[in-house]
């Protein structure tokens, strides 16, 4: 597959790729290869007009993604809307469990699943093979598999685990038992977390937001059926229903890769490579610091949410609402994270090193504009906001007296997010992995645990501390990111892709790791 260097296309190319038939001569990535080298002619500065088309671009990628992550969200607040209308206990028991499954489960997952960011956004454009999106897509759902296991047997005793860590026997028990009737839908949603990433590397954004909206009204009947219809089985209805919606998500996600797009690269299923170790250990390094990547930060979350109910129970429902603003107003710099990832996956790829950076540049610019909107809107309704979630004056002044650092919050956390993304588009993970564990664990949570029972502070405290390890965060991988040796980035990315080539030397048109990659990388 050559890298032609004439102009570049629409950006649009990059967002749905169509299954047209193209000369001989070329394939379907040919206009996403166009667009990514349109600037490589360019001068060594990056001009104003390249940035603009980058943030053009990244913003096409990320609004179905920010939407596909609103629908989701829907999923779980089905099942607490469902759950608590029943009772208190089954409210709190539905919450507990929710938070058990997602530290120690899903996050997981997901964090071992971002390894396919890099792996597949690279490939699409750096690779000979066609195919190779979904081989390493059938690696990552070997290795979902196997990380399934020992998770599934730690939600089969979440119960005796809540009531070791002294809950309620009555919410340890339901809440064991909603965690239970998880392990069904959990081995299928991780593989819908690959099968997202396989379609997001190569432009394919809205199949996400599509799924989870089919999803998400299948979820509201599942919902309405098992807990409140006349055939309905009572409250543990609730975790069925949603295990039950997370099966229906590869299954929808498969008929998109096979009816609409994304299906020409892959290439069916070959156990020779999908079970190979060397290529799966691969995997696990590069995956092991997205893990970590990404728990620091949810985990450092959930810390300040148990000690925001060691300072009592109205606190604790402060908490909840800034958490839950904060999580509304991350969508949609997540979904420029993933746009970024993308972006600079598949320009590192295509050796488009000019259009990296832009790339980057432009998702942090963008990131600092959204972290404006959202810090100066929270501000403005910080008196206000606690009334659409409690009828507690006490509670509604707490939330407006710790909005005003959350809306501080959101200055680093939309542009930390973006810049994490720009990490895992080159490789990087592990930079990150370092920075949040830093930023959090070293930094954040003692800060915020001084402030708020050493010094008196309260939620208000625990609030300062996030802020300023997040701050702490986002400034250096800002700084790494600024520091970045784009061409070595672009160096590391062809290595690697023909690396995997080597090992499976009869694959036709195979690369080679040869000297002739380091005089290239030189130009």
């Amino acid at each position: 597959m050559s890298l032609i260097n004439s102009g570049g296309t629409d950006t649009s190319n990059t967002h749905e790729h169509d299954e047209h038939e193209h000369a001989p001569d070329l394939t379907e990535r040919t206009p996403l290869l166009n667009d990514l080298r349109a600037h490589e002619a360019e001068h060594q500065f990056l001009t104003v007009p390249v940035v603009r088309a980058e943030s053009k671009a990244l913003i096409g990628l990320a609004w179905p993604v920010s939407l596909g992550y609103i629908i989701n969200m829907c999923l779980n607040l089905a099942q607490i809307f469902s759950v608590g209308h029943i009772g208190t206990t089954e409210l709190a028991a539905s919450a507990l469990a929710s938070m058990l499954c997602n530290v120690t489960g899903y996050s997981v997952g997901m964090g071992m699943a971002s390894a396919l960011d890099t792996l597949c956004s690279q490939s699409h454009t750096g690779s000979k093979d066609p195919h190779a999106l979904g081989k390493h897509m059938q690696r990552g759902i070997v290795i979902m598999g196997v990380f399934s296991i020992p998770i599934a047997t730690l939600w089969l005793f979440a119960g005796e685990l809540l009531l070791l860590l002294g809950q309620h026997e009555d919410i340890a028990k339901l809440s064991g038992q909603f965690a239970r009737y998880a392990i069904i839908g959990l081995f299928p949603y991780l593989v819908n977390e690959c099968m997202k990433r396989f379609l997001q590397a190569q432009g394919i954004m809205k199949a996400g937001m599509v799924v989870s909206f089919i999803a998400a009204l299948i979820n509201i009947f599942l919902q309405w059926l098992l807990v409140w219809s006349p055939i309905a089985i009572g409250v543990i209805g609730a975790p069925i229903a949603t295990a039950i919606t997370f099966w229906t998500l590869p299954i929808f996600t498969w008929m998109y890769i096979k009816f609409v797009a994304g299906g020409s690269c892959w290439g069916g299923w070959e156990w020779r490579e999908a079970l190979d170790m060397q290529q799966i250990w691969e995997f696990v390094k590069l995956g092991f610091p997205c893990v970590l990547m990404t728990c620091s930060e949810w985990w450092a979350f959930e810390v300040i949410a148990l000690a925001a109910g060691w300072l009592g129970d109205k606190e604790l429902a402060a908490q909840t609402i800034a958490l839950t603003t904060c999580s509304l107003a991350y969508v949609v710099p997540l979904g420029l994270s993933i746009a970024a990832s993308t972006r600079i996956g598949n320009s590192l790829g295509a050796n488009a090193v000019r259009t990296a950076r832009a790339a980057a540049l432009a998702g942090v610019i963008l990131a600092a504009c959204i972290a404006v909107i959202s810090c100066s809107t929270l501000f403005a309704v910080r008196n206000q906001w606690g009334w659409l979630w409690s009828a507690d004056p006490e509670v509604v002044r707490l939330v407006a007296s710790i909005l005003p650092l959350a809306a501080m919050f959101q200055l680093s956390d939309a542009v930390g997010a973006v810049a994490g993304g720009v990490l895992r588009g080159c490789g990087r993970p592990d930079f990150g992995a370092y920075i949040n564990l830093v930023g959090y664990y070293v930094i954040g949570l003692p800060l915020g645990f001084m402030a708020a029972f050493k010094f008196g502070m309260d939620l208000a405290g625990l609030w300062v501390g996030l802020t300023v390890g997040l701050i702490s965060c986002s400034a250096v991988t800002i700084f790494v990111i600024y520091r970045m040796d784009w061409a070595a980035e672009a160096e590391r990315a062809r290595v690697r892709i023909a690396k995997e080539h080597a090992q499976f030397a009869d694959l036709p048109g195979s690369l080679e790791p040869t000297d002739q990659l380091e005089a290239e990388s030189e130009v």
